[in-house]
């Protein structure tokens, strides 16, 4: 006989302490229409950040965006969107993962010319899919 799943079990208590913070720190950000169109703008200028070098300091997003990052990156892997290069400096593609070991990632057909606009378009995309889970 199979007893349900207890909350450990389905990991219940990180779900929702990840739902309270999603709600309460994420949501307001994107769906306030001037924030979400700022951050979308700063991390198109910047998708994934500069780090230090000769001398001058790395170049962070702000918190607001970083926010929205830490969320995106607690994804589970399964569904999860990924850069994939077909042709280093010419040919990048999304993939998503299907959380197996093993089985092959999806690559979608768009094809962009860099690994930083590459990296914008699966932000859009994962803040679309994450505003229509919370809409």
């Amino acid at each position: 006989m199979m007893d349900k799943p207890t909350g450990v079990q389905t990991n219940q208590g990180h779900a929702s302490t990840d739902d309270y913070i999603t709600r309460t720190y994420v949501l307001p950000l994107l769906f306030d229409e001037d924030t979400r169109r700022r951050l979308i703008a700063e991390h198109k200028a910047n998708p994934v950040g500069t780090p230090a070098s000769n001398g001058r300091p790395a170049l962070e997003h702000s918190q607001d965006l970083q926010t929205v990052l830490d969320k995106l990156r607690r994804q589970p892997m399964t569904g999860k969107y990924v850069t994939i290069c077909k042709r280093a400096h010419e040919d990048y593609r999304i993939g998503i993962v299907t959380g197996v070991r093993g089985e092959p990632v999806k690559i979608l057909d768009e094809s962009f010319s860099s690994e930083e606009a590459s990296e914008h378009a699966i932000f859009l995309k994962r803040v679309a899919d994450l505003m229509a889970a919370y809409s």
